[in-house]
C-alpha cells in the first residue's frame, strides 16, 4: 500500500519540490517499489529514494519533482497521477495523486525597435518593428501599445493595437509612424518613445526619427499647343479643336485652369474641361469649341484670340485665329426659267411652270414669287406663292395668267416679268404671252349669203313647182297683160319676179368674191323691191316670204363683209 503525506508540491525552475510517500510491503516477499507518473510530462523529472522493503515493513520515501534542464516549465497548477508499482509483480500497483504548482518566474520582457534610427526622405510615413522578448519568463504578458514624442505631433498605428506575449517566446508588432513632413529643403529629428503598458508595469524603447525633405524643384510651366492653330467657321457654326496641355517637362502634377480671351469680344471659347490636373511627364488633350457670329453673306472675317492656361503660378498663352466665312446667300446663285418661254393661246387664261434652280446652292432657299406684265393689266397667280428649295435641287411653281383677249381677228403679245425674292435680293426672268382672237364674221357672211340666196331661189321657184309652162301661153299672157288683163298681169309679174329673184340671188353669190359686200347688199335690196312689187301685182305670196327672208339674210351677210375691226386689215 502507499499514501502521500504532502499532496501539494511547488516546483520552481531553479528549486525542485518534494513530498513524502508512506510505503508498506504487504506481501510475504522482499520487494522493491517504484514510483513514476502515469503520463510523464516532458518538462518534469520525478525521482525518489530507494524503496526495498521486507515483508510487512513500512517506510517513508522522499519523492523529488524537478524541471528538466533546457525545457521551460510554464507557470501552472496541475494534478499529477502517480503509481507505486511492485518490482516483483508488475501487476501490483497503487495509484496516488500529487498537486503540482509551478510559480511564475522570470524577468520582465525586453522591448527593442528595428530600426532604432528611422530616416524618411521626402516622406511623412515609415514603419518600425517592435519586438517583445519574453523567452526568460514562464508566464504570458499582455500589453497595450502607445507612442509619444515631445512635440506630440507623431501618430502611430499598431498592428495589432494590443499584443499578447506567450511565455518563453518573442512577438513582433508592426508600427506605422506618421509625422508632419519637414519644410522643403530642411531636416527634422524627433525622439519617439514606444511603450507597452501592462498591469504589472510597462516596457519602453526609443526610436530616433529623422525626416529630410528635398528642396522643391524649379517650377516648369506647362506648354500649350492648339491643333489646328487656325480655325475656319462657316455660317456661324461652332468649330472643334484640341488644346494640348504638355507637362512632360514638369516635375510635378500641374493643376491647370483654362480660359479664352478675345479683345474684340467676337469669339466664344468653351472647353470640355476648364479645370484639369496633368501629371508630371504627361500631356493631356482637351477638346474645345470656338464660335463667332456669321459675317454678311459672301464675306470673310478673321478674329484673333488667345487661350490662357493658369497653373497657380503663371499664365501660359497660345494664340489662335478664327476665320469666319459666310457662304453667298442661296439667292445669289439661284436661277429662274419659265416653261414655256412663249405661250401662244386664243384663250383668256394660260399657265406657265416657273422653275427655281438652287442646284448651285448648298443651303435651302426660301423665296416668294411675284410677277406682272408690261401693260399692267394681266393677273398672275402663283401656286404656291412661297417655296422652299433644298440645296442642290430645283423647285417648280405653277403660274396662272388671266389676261383679256384682243379684238376678234387681231393678236397681241406682252412680256411677263417674274421674280423670286428672299426678302433681301431677287432674281428675275421673262416670258412672252401671245394671244389672238379668230374673226368668225367671214364665215358667218358666207353662210348667210349662201343661205339667203338659196332661200330666195326656193321662194322664187315655189309658185312654179308642179306646173307645166307653155311658151306660146306665155306670149299670149304677155299680150293680155299689155291689154290690161289683171290675171295676165299677175302671171306676168310672177314670171318676171321669179327671173329677177334668181338673177339677184346669183348676183349675191357672185358678191362673195368682193371685198366690201356692196354688191351683196345692192342685190338684196333689189330682191326686196322685186318681191314687194310682185306682191302688189298679184303674185302668189307662198314664195314671197322665203324671198324676203333670203334677202334679209343676204343683206346681213353683206353688212358683215363690210365691217372690219378697228385696225384690222
Amino acid at each position: 500500500m502507499a499514501r502521500v503525506e504532502t499532496a501539494d508540491v511547488v516546483v520552481a525552475p531553479d528549486e525542485p519540490g518534494t513530498t513524502t510517500v508512506l510505503l508498506r510491503n504487504v506481501s510475504e516477499l522482499v520487494d522493491g517499489l517504484v514510483i513514476h507518473p502515469v503520463d510523464p510530462l516532458p518538462w518534469l523529472v520525478v525521482t525518489h529514494e530507494e524503496a526495498h522493503l521486507l515483508p510487512g515493513e513500512s517506510r517513508t520515501v522522499v519523492v523529488t519533482f524537478a524541471t528538466r534542464p533546457g525545457i521551460l516549465a510554464v507557470a501552472q497548477r496541475l494534478v499529477l497521477d502517480l503509481v507505486v508499482r511492485s518490482c516483483v509483480d508488475a501487476t501490483k500497483a497503487t495509484p496516488v495523486q500529487v498537486a503540482l504548482t509551478v510559480p511564475r518566474a522570470g524577468p520582465p520582457p525586453t522591448l527593442t525597435a528595428r530600426p532604432a534610427l528611422l530616416q524618411l526622405a521626402d516622406a511623412d510615413e515609415g514603419v518600425v518593428t517592435l519586438s517583445f522578448d519574453n523567452r526568460s519568463a514562464n508566464f504570458p504578458r499582455h500589453y497595450r501599445l502607445a507612442v509619444h514624442d515631445p512635440q506630440d505631433v507623431v501618430r502611430a498605428r499598431f498592428v495589432p493595437p494590443q499584443v499578447d506575449v506567450p511565455p518563453g517566446e518573442s512577438v513582433d508588432v508592426s508600427v506605422r509612424v506618421t509625422a508632419p513632413a519637414a519644410t522643403p529643403g530642411s531636416e527634422v529629428t524627433r525622439q519617439l518613445t514606444l511603450t507597452g503598458v501592462a498591469d504589472e508595469g510597462q516596457v519602453s524603447t526609443s526610436v530616433t526619427l529623422v525626416q529630410r525633405t528635398a528642396a522643391p524643384p524649379p517650377h516648369v510651366p506647362v506648354v500649350l499647343r492648339m491643333e489646328p492653330g487656325r480655325l475656319r467657321s462657316e455660317n456661324g457654326k461652332a468649330v472643334r479643336f484640341e488644346l494640348v496641355v504638355d507637362n512632360r517637362a514638369g516635375r510635378e502634377a500641374a493643376a491647370v485652369t483654362l480660359e479664352g480671351r478675345d479683345p474684340a469680344h467676337q469669339v466664344t471659347l468653351s472647353f470640355v474641361e476648364s479645370r484639369l490636373v496633368v501629371p508630371a511627364g504627361r500631356a493631356a488633350r482637351v477638346p474645345g469649341r470656338a464660335r463667332t457670329p456669321a459675317p454678311p453673306p459672301g464675306t470673310t472675317r478673321s478674329h484673333p484670340f488667345v487661350v490662357v492656361a493658369n497653373d497657380g503660378t503663371a499664365d501660359v498663352e497660345v494664340p489662335g485665329v478664327l476665320e469666319a466665312v459666310a457662304r453667298p446667300a442661296p439667292i445669289g446663285t439661284a436661277r429662274l426659267w419659265v416653261e414655256p418661254q412663249t405661250l401662244v393661246t386664243q384663250r383668256r387664261h394660260g399657265a406657265y411652270l416657273v422653275h427655281v434652280d438652287n442646284r448651285r446652292g448648298r443651303d435651302p432657299l426660301q423665296v416668294q414669287l411675284s410677277g406682272a406684265d408690261e401693260l399692267g393689266t394681266a393677273r398672275l397667280a402663283f401656286t404656291p406663292a412661297v417655296i422652299v428649295v433644298p440645296g442642290g435641287q430645283v423647285g417648280t411653281v405653277r403660274v396662272a395668267v388671266d389676261s383679256a383677249t384682243p379684238p376678234a381677228g387681231t393678236s397681241s403679245s406682252r412680256r411677263l416679268r417674274i421674280s423670286a425674292s428672299d426678302g433681301r435680293e431677287a432674281v428675275e426672268t421673262e416670258a412672252v404671252l401671245s394671244q389672238s382672237t379668230p374673226d368668225r364674221r367671214p364665215v358667218a357672211k358666207r353662210w348667210l349669203v349662201v343661205l339667203g340666196a338659196v332661200l330666195a331661189g326656193l321662194g322664187a321657184l315655189l309658185p312654179w313647182l308642179g306646173r307645166m309652162v307653155d311658151p306660146q301661153a306665155i306670149v299670149w299672157v304677155a299680150s293680155s297683160a299689155f291689154e290690161g288683163d289683171r290675171e295676165a298681169i299677175a302671171f306676168t309679174a310672177t314670171v318676171g319676179s321669179t327671173v329677177l329673184v334668181l338673177v339677184l340671188a346669183l348676183l349675191m353669190l357672185i358678191g362673195l368674191n368682193g371685198s366690201n359686200g356692196r354688191g351683196i347688199r345692192f342685190a338684196a335690196l333689189l330682191m326686196v323691191l322685186v318681191a314687194l312689187t310682185a306682191g302688189i301685182l298679184g303674185t302668189p305670196g307662198g314664195g314671197l316670204a322665203l324671198v324676203l327672208l333670203g334677202a334679209v339674210l343676204g343683206f346681213v351677210g353683206g353688212v358683215l363683209a363690210r365691217s372690219r375691226p378697228p385696225g384690222g386689215r
